[in-house]
């Protein structure tokens, strides 16, 4: 399955002449030796001249307004390139959520500064020790006077200490564990009791831990009802494992090229590699992955668009029976690519070996395989089928 619409090959094809230029393997290398580096603001800037990220915020709010598969196909590209800013998670996820749970004011407020990049935002839910299970909020909002006052502690952030604001997740009601209780909140960066600590992810990418102390903030910085928001998490968790998905077709893709390319110029015995039935076989494993790959990412957009018929049960045992194979096909192509490259697969001056620790890092982001999996299982125990 490929890229499906006049609209959706233009995004891409733009989007990948773009990115060859302005996000190459030697910006990423710059990155990861200044680990001090801050936030690229000047590209963020050119993502939101490029429209993308107003690609899902409607046209009243200064956005494009096209549906969330016309957004996916950036994405691939960006899975080409050595991107590592934030882009699924704010232009996607965070509109998704402002768009879900947000009124009229809230979305005039906060929903221009994200698609005009003046307004980095990200979605603060994920704890320690909750591994893959959404409900698991330690984190608390208490009622003080007109507002609310948050402690807790949120992880893994990306780029989270630049950020501009945060849709911190907290318990207004109910024990950790539980769906009902889970409300949503807009913190503004310089608030009084947020602190960070950041950390470097296995791609050399900067990711931060959030601690909130005291956090004060006003009834209207709440989304949505009170103790309401976990559906709209979940959707946006959902449209998250969709653009890993697509993420992950990019990159698989181009560690295919690379391989292949390799396999065919470096000799051995006088022979091109690739001219050996060992590495042929393997070069065929890694095509069927990635094609694999890609015809379950379309599925998994499929999902989103207008005319979606699965319901939410089937649609969560879809996007589960995806990510699965997106998480295989990482981990197996990924490997292929390091042993038909040999030793030098692994060196850090080598892009190949970045590429495959970003395969590692999407295999387990969002869920891994046996996570998947073990839903799978548990839905075809209760009597539940994805194609029936």
């Amino acid at each position: 399955m490929e890229i499906q619409t006049h609209e959706q090959r233009a995004l891409h094809d733009s989007a990948a002449r773009f990115l060859s230029q302005q996000c190459d393997f030697s910006r990423h290398r710059r990155q990861q030796q200044d680990t001090e580096a801050p936030f690229d603001r000047a590209l963020w800037a050119r993502f939101a001249e490029m429209g993308w990220l107003g690609v899902l915020v409607p046209e009243s709010a200064g956005g494009l307004g096209y549906p969330v598969a016309d957004a996916l196909p950036i994405v691939e590209a960006m899975g080409a390139q050595f991107v590592t800013e934030p882009y699924q998670e704010v232009a996607l996820a965070s509109v998704q959520l402002l768009l879900a749970l947000g009124d009229e004011v809230q979305q005039e407020r906060w929903l221009p500064a994200i698609a005009d990049g003046r307004g980095l935002t990200l979605l603060a839910h994920a704890e320690h020790g909750a591994r893959y299970d959404l409900r698991c909020v330690s984190t608390r909002a208490e009622r003080m006077g007109e507002g609310y006052r948050l402690n807790g502690a949120k992880c893994a952030l990306p780029f989270g200490d630049a950020a501009d604001r945060w849709l911190v997740s907290a318990r207004t009601s109910s024990a950790s564990g539980d769906v009902e209780g889970i409300s949503l909140f807009v913190v503004e960066a310089g608030t009084a009791g947020l602190r960070f600590a950041r950390h470097e992810g296995l791609c050399g990418e900067p990711w931060a831990d959030m601690v909130l102390e005291g956090v004060a903030v006003p009834a209207s910085a709440r989304l949505g009802a009170e103790g309401g928001a976990f559906a709209a998490i979940e959707a946006a968790h959902e449209l998250l494992i969709a653009a890993a998905s697509m993420e992950a077709v990019g990159t698989l893709q181009a560690v295919l090229e690379s391989t292949r390319e390799y396999a065919g110029t470096r000799r051995q015995f006088g022979k091109p590699l690739s001219s050996f039935q060992v590495i042929a076989h393997r070069l065929v494993d890694m095509f069927t992955q990635v094609e694999l790959t890609r015809s379950l990412a379309w599925m998994a957009a499929d999902q989103f668009g207008p005319a979606r018929e699965a319901s939410p049960e089937r649609r969560r045992l879809l996007l589960s029976a995806c990510k699965a194979q997106v998480s295989a096909a990482c981990r197996q192509v990924g490997e292929h690519a390091v042993q038909i490259h040999g030793g030098i697969g692994m060196t850090d001056e080598l892009a190949l070996s970045h590429q495959v620790r970003r395969l590692l890092g999407i295999e387990r982001r969002l869920g891994d395989r046996f996570e998947h999996l073990g839903r799978l299982a548990e839905a075809v125990s209760a009597g539940q089928a994805i194609y029936a």
